[in-house]
């Protein structure tokens, strides 16, 4: 999404494109406007000068009351390069032929407040062009303007090539890639400056394609329907589509009513190929007509997949002229004179007659689809059902009574097995008494000497243990003697 509020977004944006710059300096495919003519940038000697506008960001941001160093750290500064072209004169003098520049504008103020950020406007444009372009420059430049929220429609207009200036605009699209706006005459120039790698590219459409996987079932995928959602050159779609039918199985790429379409030649795999087949059996098939339904699925998985691009295509045609009926709607009720409500209606009278001459075309076209399906899918079944080489009935019989003959005899030595084993595990009746008379004298030994005490206290008569202790004598004293 191209104007998300995320500052690291467009700074992400921002470096993206001053590297892709940088190394597209070194590229010898890169030609510019020069004195000279249009000439490879590296056929002369490169002055690179980078800058930004990271102070600015500072002061808007005191203006604003936030200090925050991370938000700060993660803001596009409006970063620029310019690159100076000059050539070697009497061997002394440095003579300037030529220049590129580019230009970095972000919405600074909106990210900072967290605001979905805006398209860059014509009068923003002009102001940074004006800031870092000189008035009349002796050598031509090249100006590549990049905003990381894209541009406003009317800016393409500044899009041009005179003999002292180009302007390229660069923006990010909808579809995750990037639009480059040049003149007609410098189209190699705009493919160059497209800082999406290839293979960043042929990964976008590898999830494109596996999104529409689905409908691989009941039709296919078009290259120019996949270009269009991707934002991609057709060219690089079909290469793309062509190297994902080699490396799946089952999948084709082939070109139908002159789009290249992906669709699925059929369900079923084949265990052996005829390359595999023995001299004698491949000569055979071809007198029993063995491989019939192979082609037959192969061709009408070829059919369901050119019905459904035109029932596709249909379908964009019924939405296009439901859109016009809008259109024509809202004119009716804008129109201020009958006149022209009557020729609106006329027009709508003919566009429903149109509406419903598509509907009828896509019904017989789903009609088709649905039979061509139903017969592929008898035929996959019956090849699987060919190709699957089940045992027969008296194979299975056979084979089951082994293998019930099989465990009836583990199942034997199983309790076999087990009842030696119970055996050996007993002890015989001296061996068991022999084990009862030590386990009571391992339990005696161990018990203290209190513990004997108090067994020989709880042994003693019941009699003696109860009888009271004996009272002390008491004697009575002499009374004393009176006086």
């Amino acid at each position: 999404m191209r104007n998300s509020p995320d500052p690291s977004v467009h700074r992400q944006r921002e470096q993206q494109m001053v590297e892709h710059v940088q190394r597209l300096l070194d590229d010898d495919r890169l030609r510019l406007d020069t004195t000279r003519g249009r000439r490879p940038a590296v056929a002369f000697t490169r002055t690179v000068t980078c800058d930004d506008r990271g102070v600015e960001l500072k002061r808007l941001m005191l203006e604003m009351g936030l200090p925050d160093r991370e938000l700060e750290a993660s803001m596009p500064v409006g970063r620029s390069v310019e690159a100076v072209l000059s050539r070697r004169r009497w061997l002394v003098f440095q003579q300037t032929v030529g220049r590129m520049v580019l230009l970095c504008l972000s919405p600074t103020r909106q990210l900072l407040q967290g605001q979905s950020p805006p398209a860059a406007t014509m009068r923003q444009v002009q102001q940074r062009l004006a800031e870092m372009l000189p008035a009349r420059s002796h050598a031509p430049t090249t100006v590549v303007v990049m905003s990381t929220s894209g541009f406003e429609p009317e800016v393409r207009e500044l899009v041009e090539r005179t003999a002292d200036r180009t302007v390229v605009l660069v923006e990010p699209n909808d579809q995750g890639g990037w639009t480059v706006h040049g003149p007609n005459q410098t189209l190699g120039l705009a493919e160059l400056l497209d800082p999406e790698a290839e293979e960043d590219k042929r990964r976008r459409i590898r999830q494109a394609i596996e999104r529409d996987l689905a409908d691989l079932s009941t039709g296919g995928i078009g290259a120019e329907r996949l270009a269009a959602r991707t934002g991609l050159p057709v060219q690089l779609v079909e290469r793309e589509l062509q190297a994902y039918a080699k490396e799946t199985a089952g999948l084709a790429a082939r070109r139908l009513r002159g789009q290249l379409v992906l669709f699925r030649e059929g369900s079923v795999v084949q265990a052996t190929g005829a390359k595999d087949m023995p001299f004698m059996d491949r000569i055979r098939s071809l007198f029993e007509r063995k491989g019939d339904n192979e082609r037959k699925i192969a061709a009408l998985s070829e059919r369901r997949a050119e019905l459904s691009q035109q029932r596709d295509r249909a379908y964009e045609e019924l939405a296009t002229l439901e859109g016009r009926d809008a259109e024509l709607r809202q004119q009716f009720r804008t129109a201020g004179t009958s006149l022209a409500k009557r020729r609106i209606t006329s027009q709508l009278l003919q566009l429903r007659k149109d509406m419903e001459r598509r509907q009828q075309l896509i019904a017989v076209l789903n009609q088709q689809v649905n039979v061509v399906s139903t017969h592929l899918h008898n035929l996959e079944l019956l090849q699987q059902g060919q190709s699957a080489q089940l045992p027969d009935a008296e194979e299975l019989a056979k084979e089951a009574a082994a293998a019930e003959e099989l465990l009836e005899r583990l199942g034997a030595d199983s309790e076999l097995a087990q009842s030696v084993s119970s055996a050996a595990a007993g002890m015989s009746a001296e061996e068991q008494a022999l084990y009862e008379e030590l386990e009571r004298e391992a339990a005696t030994a161990g018990a203290p000497a209190a513990s004997q005490e108090e067994l020989r206290v709880a042994e003693a008569p019941a009699a003696q243990r109860a009888a009271p202790p004996p009272l002390p004598d008491v004697r009575k004293r002499p009374e004393a003697e009176p006086g």
